[in-house]
């Protein structure tokens, strides 16, 4: 995981990366020297991007993100009109906040208790929908 790269020179931009590609995407960025962020998260099959298919790469001022563009992984420079959307450094700042030193982002948990419905009333929903499923004509009082 490379941590450098948060100097007021630098600019940070997203792509759009083919799919199930994104670690492939960073190494060939970090290859041709640009400080790359791909935050991860822990799944069922062991971890997993954040945000599937994106990545965020930051480049200094004077170097265009255009090669990015052609990078192998990579299938565009997500753009804001015709210029590529600049994602703030206090976004980049707060995801790696997040992350630790092995690049896996704390997420926070909601708990269960704070559901929409309580348990009786998901079970009457339920059960509406089932009758609704069945060609009854279900209505609500």
């Amino acid at each position: 995981m490379r941590r450098s790269g948060l100097s007021a020179e630098m600019s940070w931009v997203l792509l759009y990366t083919k799919r199930h590609a994104e670690a492939w995407a960073e190494l060939n960025l970090r290859n041709q020297g640009f400080s790359t962020l791909l935050p991860r998260v822990r799944s069922t099959d062991g971890f997993a991007p954040l945000f599937p298919r994106y990545l965020f790469a930051g480049h200094q001022e004077a170097r265009l993100p255009s090669s990015m563009q052609h990078t192998f992984g990579v299938m565009y420079v997500v753009h804001c009109g015709d210029r590529p959307a600049l994602v703030p450094v206090a976004v980049i700042t707060d995801i790696r906040d997040r992350m630790d030193q092995h690049g896996i982002v704390r997420l926070d948990v909601t708990h269960a208790s704070a559901t929409l419905f309580s348990s009786r009333q998901q079970q009457r929903l339920q059960t509406l929908a089932k009758f609704a499923a069945a060609g009854f004509r279900v209505r609500a009082a």
